[in-house]
């Protein structure tokens, strides 16, 4: 099991990420739910060496994200990210940015991913080692 299942990081809002309103965007929100997903499946030793072996991968079939408040430029968040239901070829896992300076919640995300066969692209029973790495929680 997970030492931490709630996974942790700190990132800068950067000119790039933001859009002609002067905040981050929306398209952006979601590449963040994405790419912290994929750091919180590496720190628990389950990256591209694990998938690779096993030839499979994930691939997102459905996300949920609710838009609270704007991040801007030179801002730093705290991204979060924790598995709330894994079972079969199927992982949910939910997603919470905050601001640092005041701690508010700025993107919520719940996104539904599948453990997917590379060759055929067709969901596969995910091998025990994930269950064995990811605690569930529903925070």
């Amino acid at each position: 099991m997970a030492e931490t299942p709630i996974f942790t990081r700190v990132r800068t809002i950067c000119a790039a990420d933001i859009d002609e309103l002067g905040h981050v965007n929306n398209v952006v929100w979601l590449r963040f739910v994405v790419a912290v997903g994929h750091a919180h499946t590496a720190a628990v030793g389950l990256g591209e060496r694990f998938h690779e072996s096993h030839r499979a991968t994930w691939v997102v079939r459905r996300h949920w994200i609710d838009y609270l408040r704007p991040a801007l430029d030179g801002e730093r968040i705290e991204e979060a990210t924790w598995v709330s239901d894994l079972r079969g070829a199927r992982c949910v896992r939910a997603t919470e940015f905050r601001r640092l300076a005041d701690g508010e919640v700025l993107v919520r995300a719940e996104s539904l991913w599948a453990f997917v066969d590379r060759a055929t692209q067709r969901p596969r029973r995910m091998p025990a080692e994930v269950f064995e790495r990811f605690a569930v929680i529903d925070a």
